[in-house]
């Protein structure tokens, strides 16, 4: 059984900048299983194309209510794979999607990786360029994991840079990690965009960051993944949202 979690994503001055739609699979006799296990093996067999309009879907259905409560100005992000993205009628399925959610484009932020806007490049940026024109925000996951050549970042219009834990986890102690840290956020800021540190667990790690001048923090030290309903009481408790009456 799958189940969809939302991680927020909090602004270097303070606020909620959105949330991180995540998904999660339940297996009967072993528990939650990790993405990292069920997300190839969906690739492999085609099954992220379901599962992916189903969290899309819902993530926008959600987000749609709670901007009506009061959340303005926050987007969801949600994942795509390569399949969906590269997909000839992506574009029109996710044009569908909002219209039926109700969410507005501005309310959404797609994340992909590197390795899906380099692969048919051509194709990638018409579809890119088509996201900018509806206000649909677009962020580079696990930026610095690759090895492409960083020249398609002058062509792409993207909104963000997200920095992948492997690097904010020892950005205290390991001078190689924080030179990295610190030369994405630098870059991303010379070429107009925003930097995303996730898995951010210590206030060493928080303070490192903030001397860099990071955009925006995700990680357990602020907020775990939560179910809809933990999330929503989350955000009443930060006075984001008013109370259901």
């Amino acid at each position: 059984m799958t189940h969809r979690d939302y991680q927020p994503l909090i602004r270097r001055e303070g606020g909620v900048a959105g949330c991180e739609a995540l998904v999660r699979w339940k297996h009967p006799e072993k528990g939650f299983i990790s993405p990292a296990d069920f997300i190839p093996l969906a690739e492999d067999t085609g099954m992220i194309i379901p599962l992916g309009h189903w969290i899309l879907e819902r993530a926008c259905r959600d987000f749609r209510m709670l901007r009506e409560r009061g959340l303005k100005e926050c987007r969801v992000a949600v994942n795509l794979s390569p399949l969906q993205f590269q997909r000839a009628d992506f574009f029109k399925g996710l044009c569908q999607t909002l219209e039926v959610s109700g969410l507005p484009p501005e309310g959404l932020e797609l994340e992909v990786t590197e390795g899906v806007l380099l692969d048919g490049s051509d194709g990638a940026l018409e579809t890119l360029h088509a996201l900018r024109g509806l206000s649909v925000s677009v962020a580079i996951d696990d930026f610095g994991t690759g090895f492409s050549s960083l020249s398609y970042l002058r062509h792409m219009p993207v909104n963000k840079l997200k920095i992948d834990r492997s690097f904010v986890n020892h950005i205290v102690e390991n001078d190689k990690d924080a030179a990295i840290v610190e030369g994405i956020i630098t870059l991303a800021h010379r070429l107009d965009m925003e930097v995303v540190a996730e898995g951010i667990e210590t206030e060493e790690q928080l303070g490192h960051l903030n001397t860099l001048d990071c955009d925006i923090y995700q990680g357990y030290l602020f907020a775990k993944p939560m179910p809809l309903a933990a999330l929503d009481a989350w955000l009443v408790k930060e006075e984001r949202i008013r109370p259901v009456s």
